[in-house]
């Protein structure tokens, strides 16, 4: 595409998304941050009783769901009443979960997930629910204190340039947006330092990424002793682990992170503070168990859409898990809080005894090790993981060894590891990078969904 096309394509997308109906939610999501604990209740079953009503018209699945009209009474049925589903139903059984039998229209929006799992799914969107979700993102934003005009960057998916390209620039300026679009997919350590000048140049407020493309840069920094000194990093997309945090702070700007995902059932975003705020303005959302019972312990996000009523999704449960957060945020805004996503369920690593492996407890055990540029730990039987590691420029077998000795003395003993040396960590279609992956099929005798 030629940079005419290219400007062309994105001054389109800007009509369609930066729009005075964007405008007009963000200023009406900014209002509910002022409003009561029991205006946003009253939202909130407003919303609920929406999706619901359209779920009978829409979803063959919902069709004989006989909603009360009192008020008091819908959390109750909704929760006594409306199933839990998840990826597998929509897949199986897609002409009872998606309007007009799982057809897409000529016209019909459809987003898609990544399919990092191995089961790829679309979902139909409303034009509506676009703008909406542009509108959470703006909100998201305004919390570091940026606001429209001011520069920002992009550091994540977007196919900016020529794969086949060698040379830089390795980017692309969309006026229109004061956005600097940089190609994730050409980012290694050899030519990081070049898109740091880029950054350095271009002067954003903040920079959208990849927590994986945002450490490769801040790795490359720490190596140059250099900082970019950037106001703030929102990550996104991906697990966001404490050691990538700690590097990316210390070498580009503060981190703002946000969790949400394409079937659009759940929005957390990170605040000044540094606490993860569910938007109860974006959807329902419950922490629920194995057993689809409500915890005050680690379980499921479960979500249900209050914008996109072209495709609703109602009770759909992720693999991702996380708990609620007691307490009271500084920041003093309504939203709930819960702690950090643990990660979806098909990536949790298994110990030698069958019991479940945080990754952020991992991570000690690269921190300090020299000569990796890159890494990945992969579950591929029971009890053995393989460590793949892309190697420095002064890499020896050394290296390998101690973060095997590493993970026997802090993660667990018993495990049987075994180091891969790779050239590269392959990526997903769409650019994402997984550091820690299930590939072993069989978890106490059940396939992975």
């Amino acid at each position: 595409m030629n940079v005419l096309a290219k400007k062309l394509s994105f001054q389109a997308r800007h009509s369609l998304r930066e729009n005075w109906l964007c405008q007009n939610r963000v200023r009406e999501l900014l209002s509910h941050e002022q409003g009561s604990a029991d205006g946003m209740t009253a939202f909130q079953l407003d919303r609920l009783r929406r999706t619901l009503e359209t779920s009978t018209r829409r979803i063959p699945a919902y069709s004989d769901l006989k909603i009360p009209s009192s008020p008091e009474r819908l959390l109750a049925f909704f929760r006594n009443n409306v199933p839990v589903v998840c990826k597998c139903d929509l897949i199986e059984s897609r002409s009872a979960y998606y309007p007009n039998g799982g057809e897409a229209w000529p016209w019909t929006i459809s987003g898609k997930t990544s399919g990092t799992t191995g089961t790829p799914l679309d979902v139909f969107r409303s034009f509506n629910s676009v703008i909406w979700e542009n509108a959470f993102i703006h909100r998201h934003w305004h919390w570091s204190g940026f606001s429209k005009g001011m520069r920002r960057a992009s550091l994540r998916g977007d196919q900016v340039v020529p794969l086949e390209r060698k040379t830089p620039p390795f980017w692309f300026e969309n006026g229109v947006d004061h956005q600097l679009l940089l190609s994730t997919r050409h980012l290694n350590t050899d030519n990081a330092g070049q898109f740091a000048d880029a950054l350095r140049h271009y002067k954003p407020f903040l920079l959208q990424a990849y927590p994986s493309a945002a450490f490769v840069l801040a790795q490359s920094l720490e190596k140059l002793g250099e900082k970019l000194e950037l106001p703030w990093v929102f990550t996104a997309s991906e697990m966001l682990y404490p050691y990538q945090r700690e590097l990316i702070e210390a070498r580009i700007g503060r981190v703002m992170d946000f969790y949400g995902m394409a079937e659009r059932v759940a929005f957390a975003s990170e605040c000044e503070f540094g606490n993860l705020h569910i938007n109860t303005d974006y959807s329902f959302v419950e922490i629920l168990d194995e057993h689809n019972q409500p915890t005050e312990g680690e379980g499921f996000v479960v979500g249900t859409t209050f914008h996109n009523h072209a495709m609703p999704l109602v009770r759909y449960r992720l693999s991702d898990r996380t708990r609620w957060k007691p307490g009271t945020c500084p920041c003093s805004r309504l939203y709930p809080m819960i702690e950090p996503i643990q990660g979806k369920f098909e990536d949790v690593l298994l110990g030698s005894t069958g019991c479940a492996v945080s990754p952020s407890i991992i991570t000690f055990a690269f921190k300090g090790v020299s000569n990796i540029d890159s890494s990945q730990v992969a579950q591929v039987g029971q009890g053995c993981w393989e460590i793949r590691v892309v190697p420095g420029k002064h890499y020896t077998d050394q290296d390998g060894a101690q973060v095997v000795k590493n993970i026997h003395t802090m993660v667990d003993s018993g495990l049987v590891l075994k180091v891969e040396v790779k050239k590269e960590i392959p990526r997903t279609q769409s650019g994402k990078y997984r550091w820690v992956v299930n590939e072993w099929k069989q978890r106490n005798g059940k396939g992975i969904s």
